[in-house]
């Protein structure tokens, strides 16, 4: 017995002691990946952290000055935060500081109470930092890190260029040395622009202009130094010449001043009420823009080193970090893209990279702080107007607007909104984004089935698409629901069991194949016990077919499986068929020609063996299923001759002319088909080959659903398989300045061949659904698929070793 106490004992103290490890590794984060570091890693992390110091002194500077707070605000930012996320966080590689939306979000809501650069705004600034990490905290601890996942990429997309917008127009004034007031609108800044024109100050401007030009030439032609430090050291050279030769009086040239030189001071934030109330619902705001930043940059990068990333605990160390922040002089930080994408391609190892940075950072201060005395404001505002082009992002831009109806809705709504009201803009997009997704999960898809034509024999029931051609069942309707049945869905669903009555009046029994619904609600449950109770009063009854475990159990403990009917619930397809054919009505069938199902052929529903007469009815039937099953033989014949007249058949046996909207959509996606077989005989990346292999089949599939209507071979797994791969190789480039022209490589040539071919294919499958019903998958694989070879043909550049070819506009080519 002594024994058995003893053994435990010692098993509860290593549950302890395993509860214990949770607990630290929870709240300390950073002892689980202790082990990684050693001798090699921290020479890695320490390369790192010096490029990442260097990248960070300039933009902090200029952030700052785009939030309204003096320049050494936005290194302290870039100090103690940094350093409490790396530790705090999930992601090896994120690295946290002042950012660019952040910081316009942050002047757009502390202006209207407190002159920026005041000790007022500095407080309210440091209040809005603390209540930002307070929010992000909670929402942490309380594992809310999936409502990340609620913001779409199109609405900060559409954000980015808005505040894009509004950092160019409140730098107008300084660009171009004109009196226009500070936190007018972005419509009035450019009235105000077009009235004084004449009175610009051609000092200011000058350098403003060189400094811009420095820039993007730096950005250009020395890619290992940030293009900002060209543009402010060349800017600043710039105007001291000018101050030389015509004298500070007559250019009029201010500079940032001195850069404090010292560690982050202590600072308090303002816990007065009218501060906390002025500053709770901005700090919402920020809280949405920092975490969706600081999770979507993680979750980008961790794409690459094959990291798995906690949300929640990203949520916990970027908390943390503004609260820290806020009493270390430091405003609201998040993940900044630009910078986590150089820390990882610098070789960093661990998160102690990023507090490597911040010690270099404040070594780096120390040297350079007085230089900063030097720098003139119209330079910045030249370095400003860079970051605000660098946020727009041109080329999904365009995608959205060309592809996608609703999401351009919502990028309108999140650029529009931001403009007009930067704190609201991102809950505009949101919730324009929220209403479109409920629209469309209100209107789940309904398909009518049919058997198949040309699998009659398999034991296993395939069904497909009705398309109207194919014979019915006058007594038994087959539906398909893709989505989920909820409040939302009722109206829609509803209106639809409705439309079987109308149409054939005689389908009493109605089955839904229930695999494609993922959950019913109660509102849907009742739903389902109505019209199982409508059904039996018509003579009929409703059956379902396929429901899943989780979905069963609900309709079981509500009550609503004995409302429709248990005997009225089955498995799998063969038992719902064999199942409800003995309860239709057999006079009827004796004298139907449809006989669609295999038990038509062989007895009545009361079990009465076919009769002579009855064979012969359905010999015509089966002689239009020959003349189906036929159509498949002719994907792999090739017939001459038949074709002189101008007309061409498709797989179904449907003959139609050779400039039909359906022949050209397949002989484009065939032409499409061929050069990505061109491509595949070039010189390739290894990587890619099995991946255009599998787009060869996708292709030949999509050209079979064209050729036979009837048949389904896209689905939505080939969609997301290229959405994967787009992300994939994307993730390891580096970010489109320039519009790029096809060339380089002669595989890169290629692709982008085969893309425009895509984009042709694209736009012959947008004629034919004008006028034909098509599944929307085939438009949307074509889109990806184009994305794709454009970002291959670029992947395909980058290893070769070859420069992309870049636009160059009529004044470059002078």
């Amino acid at each position: 017995m002594s024994f058995l106490k003893h053994d435990r004992f010692g098993a509860e103290w290593a549950s302890n002691i395993l509860a214990c490890n949770l607990w630290l590794y929870q709240f300390l984060p950073f002892l689980k990946w202790r082990h990684r570091v050693n001798r090699d890693t921290l020479k890695d992390d320490g390369i790192a952290g010096i490029t990442g110091a260097l990248i960070v002194l300039p933009q902090a500077v200029a952030f700052a000055t785009i939030a309204g707070l003096p320049p050494e605000y936005g290194i302290y930012a870039a100090m103690v935060p940094t350093i409490i996320a790396a530790l705090f966080g999930s992601s090896w590689h994120l690295v946290s500081g002042p950012t660019t939306a952040i910081s316009i979000v942050v002047f757009a809501s502390v202006s209207p109470y407190a002159e920026p650069g005041t000790p007022e705004y500095i407080g309210m600034v440091l209040t809005l930092t603390f209540l930002t990490g307070l929010f992000q905290l909670a929402m942490g601890l309380a594992k809310m890190g999936a409502l990340v996942n609620f913001i779409s990429h199109t609405v900060v997309i559409g954000f980015t260029a808005g505040a894009a917008l509004l950092i160019a127009a409140s730098q107008v004034k300084n660009f171009f040395g004109l009196d226009i007031e500070r936190g007018v609108p972005a419509y009035e800044v450019v009235r105000q622009l077009l009235i004084q024109i004449g009175d610009l100050n051609p000092y200011i401007t000058s350098v403003a202009v060189v400094s811009l030009i420095a820039g993007l030439l730096g950005r250009k032609y020395l890619k290992r130094v940030p293009y900002m430090i060209v543009a402010m050291v060349v800017g600043g050279l710039f105007a001291a010449l000018l101050d030389h030769e015509f004298g500070n009086e007559v250019t009029g040239i201010k500079t940032v001043g001195a850069l404090v030189a010292s560690l982050p001071p202590l600072s308090m934030p303002d816990f007065s009420l009218a501060a906390l109330k002025n500053t709770f619902f901005s700090a919402l705001a920020v809280t949405v823009l920092a975490l969706t930043e600081a999770v979507s940059i993680s979750r980008s990068i961790a794409v690459k080193s094959e990291q798995h990333i906690n949300g929640n605990q990203e949520f916990v160390g970027q908390g943390l970090s503004n609260l820290f922040g806020g009493f270390f002089s430091g405003y609201a930080s998040s993940g900044s893209f630009n910078r986590s994408g150089v820390n990882y391609e610098s070789g960093a190892r661990t998160p102690l990279a990023a507090v490597f940075s911040s010690v270099f950072l404040l070594i780096i201060l120390f040297l350079v702080a007085p230089l900063a005395a030097h720098l003139p404001i119209p330079a910045m505002a030249a370095v400003l107007f860079l970051v605000a082009w660098n946020l727009i992002d041109f080329h999904h831009i365009g995608a959205i607007l060309k592809a996608h109806r609703q999401e351009a809705v919502v990028l309108g709504v999140s650029f529009l909104g931001t403009v007009i009201d930067l704190e609201k803009g991102i809950f505009f997009g949101i919730v324009a984004s929220l209403i479109f997704y409920l629209h469309g999960t209100s209107r789940p898809a309904i398909r009518s089935l049919v058997p198949d034509a040309k699998d009659r024999g398999n034991p296993r029931r395939k069904f497909v698409v009705e398309t109207g051609a194919e014979p019915d069942c006058p007594q038994l309707k087959l539906l398909r629901i893709e989505g989920s049945i909820f409040f939302g869905a009722v109206d829609h669903i509803q209106h639809a069991f409705a439309a079987v009555d109308e149409h054939v009046p005689g389908q009493k029994h109605l089955l839904l194949f229930s695999k494609g619904i993922n959950t019913i609600d109660l509102a849907g449950a009742e739903l389902l016990a109505r019209e199982a109770q409508r059904r039996r009063k018509l003579g009929g009854a409703l059956y379902l077919c396929g429901v899943r475990d989780a979905t069963c159990g609900m309709l079981k403990k509500g009550g609503y499986q004995a409302d429709i009917g248990e005997a009225n619930v089955f498995a799998h397809k063969p038992d719902a068929i064999a199942g409800i054919y003995p309860r239709l009505d057999s006079e009827r069938c004796r004298t139907c020609t449809a006989r669609i199902f295999r038990e038509c052929r062989e007895r009545l529903p009361n079990g009465e063996a076919r009769t002579a007469g009855d064979m012969e009815q359905f010999s015509e039937i089966s002689e239009d299923v020959s003349a189906a099953s036929a159509g498949f033989k002719r994907l792999t014949e090739i017939v001459t001759r038949t074709g002189d007249d101008g007309t061409t058949g498709i797989a179904n046996g449907t003959r139609m002319s050779k400039h039909a909207p359906r022949i050209e959509a397949i002989g484009t996606v065939d032409e499409l088909n061929s050069q990505v077989g061109v491509l595949l005989a070039s010189p390739l990346p290894a990587d890619l080959r099995p991946l255009l292999v599998d787009i060869q089949h996708d292709l030949f599939n999509l050209g079979a659903e064209l050729a036979w209507p009837e048949v389904s071979q896209i689905h939505e797994d080939a969609v997301l398989r290229l959405d994967q791969a787009i992300a994939t190789y994307n993730a390891g480039l580096p970010p489109l300045t320039e519009f790029v022209l096809p060339g380089g490589a002669s595989a890169a040539a290629q692709t982008h061949i085969c893309r425009t071919v895509c984009r042709r294919a694209e736009r012959r499958l947008s004629t034919l659904s004008e006028v034909e019903l098509l599944s929307p998958k085939l438009g949307q694989y074509l889109n990806r698929l184009s994305d794709l070879l454009f970002v291959l043909s670029r992947r395909i550049n980058r290893v070769a070793g070859k420069e992309e070819p870049v636009w160059r506009g009529p004044s470059a080519r002078d």
